[in-house]
């Protein structure tokens, strides 16, 4: 029971991110918010029973990749 209150305690909750709205703008939010996870969800469910598309799908690109050839934070590397 304690490692249930204590998971309430510790959530972030849309208040939490956006202090500054008011109730009907924090629900609006909280179901903006919902509809995205449900398209997130169903593009990768989708993308999970279509073996061929899931074939394709790159969602990180490989080392051979990179198109950067210097390090950009390097602060002797101006001429980027």
């Amino acid at each position: 029971m304690q490692n249930l209150a204590s998971d309430k305690k510790d959530r972030i909750t849309i208040r939490d991110l956006y202090p500054h709205l008011n109730e009907a703008q924090l629900k609006e939010a909280e179901e903006n918010f919902q509809r995205y996870l449900e398209i997130a969800l169903r593009i990768f469910e989708r993308i999970q029973l279509d073996t061929r598309s899931c074939e394709q799908v790159t969602l990180t690109p490989s080392r051979e990749d990179h198109t950067i050839d210097r390090e950009r934070s390097d602060p002797t590397n101006h001429n980027l």
